[in-house]
């Protein structure tokens, strides 16, 4: 699916992004011949030095330090195999002795020792003498022997062990690379620059055969010759040239080389009319029709595709993997999809109309025509129903799209851009239609500054920098607004996005599913606009959208519409109807109302992000009270173990935003408040930070972007609204003086 909407988008951009044919331009035989017209660059170009850049090339891969392959494990593997080949022999003697003979019989013995040669050179994996094994054989295999012969052997193969120094890099200044495996797996590589610590095979021979000659002289010469000359078998390379890597490494380092690039402006004159054409000239010629693709307009617009194509997928891939909140659904994608075409295809038809304006009035200047064209519409409108970094990113593609449209102009891409991120940020907080025109009032003076610093930047006449300052002023603070105005609308009712506008309409407290929750259910009703409080508050402190979580506030216990008196905030009289119910039934019972209040939020058409606040607000958390009363009555009973935890638990899901996470918070904290006898400062700040805890500690903040910073700054503002709402006032003075003083708990809405 997201594979297909890249495509169809690269597709609908390329057509749109593709330039006018270029002029003809001369060819190798026009070289020495007077150019038949001035040429100059329609559009920026890089002309790229073939030759310069295959020589940087060529340095860049030869600075590349070689690699070698070290076996670290090659001693130890060594010291395996000595062991395991002197375990054969010890068990040859082991089993004669179980045959009932001693250990004199040493031409028994011997015989044994010379049947196992075969599978003792097997396992040693170097060839053996007949006299060493015989040398050895005297011995009788011992522990002793095998350790000195691990030890010879251990040394010599220890550090890096080269076949021949000459197979080293022949400069040893520029030093070389060690990649270090052990067992086939890669420990890690570190670069060396002192050939001396690397050994040739005979070097590390001679050291077996002078160590031996140090350590073995007590034992008799047979032997010792026996374990040195088998010592010295068993020396091997343990560095090796890599030359795979190596040539991988210098490709990779020639690849990384960027080009060399001879710069050619947008308008920059390549050659004048009657001037003699030179080589240098062709050279820029033949890079023009080198990026121009021959003038075919199949492979511009494919071009254009693909570049848009990894604009879009890079984009969206970075966000996903690194913008917390960059998660949309396929109807988001599917939005900003429409959107960035729909601004290509205005600005494709503004431009149309932009010529056409100016081959009629040819003294205004083009640019101040291509300043009109609303870019910065879809910026704004993405900010209106999605997240500041969605909306950034937005701007940020549909800035360079537009540079690529304008031909392949940086000024226009940086106007663009600006353009769309201050569209983006100054539409944050409009709840009314007036206040778009306010943003794109504010829209039009930031791209009339960018046009002026780069008119001035590119050294323009004063004249031509006016009136584009002038056509940047009226596009953003009049067309802008006015191709918001309405577009929004449409999106709102086509993709069912909630914008402030409509969330105003959800908190306006006539709203008819407020109206049947204050008459089914009046103790919910005001629990959830004592919440409203709160969650606002909380979004304030925190910089999430207020007037949502405040929205979702009022709904989040829409359900108790259906059973109002199983919920103590509707009970009245003292009486409960979870007496007569046993632990789970009340459970189920009170669970039940996040799915009735999913049902009534559909039936009341309520937003979807309404609809996800009421699923998360309780997330998967246990309904407490029940869940502890099932468990002491398992314990008084004793059958703790039977009991199915699942059917306290709330279904979920978690709270996926700050919003949700806010009414769960709140929810958690007024409901406790209400049982305060006495809701000080003090005791309000204890009882919101043990909440917050144990919600954190459950896991439950898991899959919200909430830092611990954000439910500091929660705490305190959830506090400072308690204490607004549970404030104590004295008793009236008319009242009579034998009840003594008294204080009472004021709730505010």
């Amino acid at each position: 699916m997201r594979a297909l909407l890249v495509a169809a988008v690269a597709a609908a951009a390329g057509w749109l992004l593709a330039p006018s044919a270029a002029h003809r331009l001369p060819g190798p035989d026009a070289l020495g011949t007077p150019a038949p017209a001035t040429i100059k660059a329609d559009r920026d170009y890089d002309i790229v030095d073939e030759e310069a850049t295959a020589r940087r090339r060529a340095e860049t891969a030869a600075a590349e330090r070689p690699v070698y392959h070290q076996d670290a494990g090659a001693a130890d593997e060594a010291v395996a195999r000595v062991h395991a080949a002197f375990e054969l022999m010890r068990d040859e003697e082991r089993a004669l002795r179980e045959d009932g003979r001693g250990p004199r019989e040493a031409a028994v013995l011997e015989r044994r020792y010379a049947a196992q040669r075969a599978a003792f050179v097997a396992r040693l994996q170097v060839l053996v003498r007949d006299g060493d094994l015989a040398a050895l054989g005297t011995t009788r295999f011992t522990e002793a022997v095998e350790r000195q012969l691990a030890e010879l052997a251990r040394g010599a193969l220890a550090g890096m062990v080269i076949e021949d120094r000459k197979l080293l890099p022949a400069a040893p200044d520029a030093g070389f690379v060690v990649r270090t495996f052990r067992g086939g797996r890669p420990e890690g590589e570190q670069p060396f620059a002192d050939a001396a610590q690397v050994r040739d095979v005979a070097e590390a021979r001679e050291e077996v055969a002078r160590t031996a000659a140090a350590r073995l002289e007590k034992e008799p010469a047979a032997v010792r010759a026996a374990l040195a000359r088998t010592a010295e078998a068993m020396v091997r390379p343990t560095l090796v040239y890599d030359q795979a890597e190596t040539e991988r490494r210098r490709y990779d380092a020639a690849a990384r080389v960027k080009p060399v690039a001879i710069p050619v402006k947008r308008g920059e004159k390549i050659i004048g009319d009657g001037e003699r054409i030179e080589k240098r000239h062709l050279l820029v010629f033949d890079g023009i029709r080198a990026q121009r693709k021959g003038e075919d307009l199949g492979s511009v617009r494919a071009g254009g595709a693909a570049v848009v194509a990894l604009l879009v997928s890079l984009l969206w891939r970075f966000a996903r993997r690194n913008v917390a909140r960059f998660r949309p659904a396929r109807r988001d994608a599917l939005l900003l999809s429409l959107l960035y075409l729909g601004s290509l295809a205005a600005g494709f038809l503004g431009f149309a109309v932009m010529d056409a304006l100016h081959e009629r009035f040819p003294y205004v200047p083009a640019a101040a025509l291509q300043y009109l064209v609303p870019f910065a519409a879809g910026a704004m409108i993405v900010r209106q129903v999605l997240a500041a970094e969605t909306a950034l990113l937005f701007a940020l593609a549909m800035g360079l799209a537009a540079g690529l449209l304008a031909g392949q102009s940086l000024a226009f891409a940086l106007f663009a851009t600006l353009t769309s991120v201050a569209a983006a940020g100054l539409v944050r907080n409009n709840r009314d239609r007036a206040g778009l025109f306010r943003a794109g009032l504010g829209v039009g003076l930031v791209g009339a500054a960018v046009v002026a610093a780069l008119g001035l930047y590119a050294g323009r006449a004063g004249a031509e920098v006016l009136l584009s300052a002038v056509g940047a002023l009226v596009g953003g603070a009049v067309l802008l607004p006015v191709a918001v105005v309405g577009l929004l609308p449409v999106v709102e009712g086509v993709f069912g996005y909630v914008t402030d506008v409509k969330l105003l309409e959800l908190a306006n407290l006539n709203h008819p599913a407020l109206k049947e929750l204050i008459v089914q259910s009046p103790g919910t009703y005001h629990h959830s606009i004592l919440m409203g409080s709160l969650v606002e508050a909380g979004a304030q402190a925190i910089g999430a959208n207020p007037l949502l979580a405040r929205v979702c506030a009022y709904y989040h216990d829409l359900g108790k519409i259906r059973n109002p008196l199983y919920f103590a905030e509707n009970q009245r009289g003292g009486e409960n109807r979870h007496d007569a119910l046993a632990p789970s039934m009340s459970a189920l019972i009170v669970k039940r109302h996040v799915t009735d209040g999913l049902e009534l939020a559909r039936h009341w058409r309520l937003p979807r992000v309404v609809q996800d606040a009421i699923a998360q607000h309780h997330g998967t958390r246990h309904v407490g009270y029940f869940w502890g009363k099932a468990q002491r009555l398992a314990e008084e009973g004793g059958g703790r173990g039977a009991l199915d935890e699942a059917l306290f638990r709330y279904p979920g899901p978690r709270p996926q935003t700050r919003e949700a996470a806010l009414v769960m918070i709140a929810d958690a904290c007024e409901a406790s408040a209400r049982a305060l006898e006495d809701p000080t400062a003090d005791s309000l700040r204890a009882l919101v930070a043990k909440r917050i805890n144990e919600v954190f500690g459950e896991g439950q903040l898991d899959e919200c972007a909430l830092t611990l910073r954000d439910l500091n700054a929660i705490s305190g503002a959830m506090v400072r609204a308690l204490e607004a709402i549970y404030h104590t006032r004295p008793e009236y003075p008319d009242r009579r003086r034998d009840e003594g003083p008294a204080v009472h708990l004021v709730a505010k809405p």
